[in-house]
């Protein structure tokens, strides 16, 4: 299957947050995720969680990202080319520390939340 970005369209997510899907079947999604401003690196990291286990790959830019672990709190900056692996049901999040930041998030199962 082929997925064609000038079909695809970015869709907002909050003030600050735009959203793509790139890519998804049998299980697996694809997406980029940009950020248009970047905040202080003293910002409070939003927290989220979710069923499915995520990879993300530092496309442009540099983040402060935060897992929580049943034991500690694990929190990193990254930049492009870095990698993060999140498992199901645990709480994370992150900030973009640079304007135009962007991610590739992958899912699996599929986010039928973001369809």
């Amino acid at each position: 299957m082929f997925f064609y970005d000038k079909d695809i369209k970015l869709g907002r997510v909050d003030d600050n947050t735009l959203r793509k899907v790139l890519s998804y079947g049998e299980g697996l999604m694809n997406t980029l995720v940009v950020f248009e401003k970047g905040l202080a690196p003293d910002s409070v990291i939003p927290y989220h969680k979710h069923v499915h286990v995520q990879t993300t790959y530092v496309l442009k830019g540099s983040f402060k990202f935060s897992i929580k672990y049943p034991d500690h709190t694990d929190t990193q900056e990254v930049h492009v080319g870095d990698t993060i692996y999140f498992p199901s049901n645990l709480e994370h999040g992150c900030i973009p520390l640079e304007d135009d930041s962007r991610l590739i998030d992958s899912f699996t199962p599929i986010r039928e939340d973001f369809l």
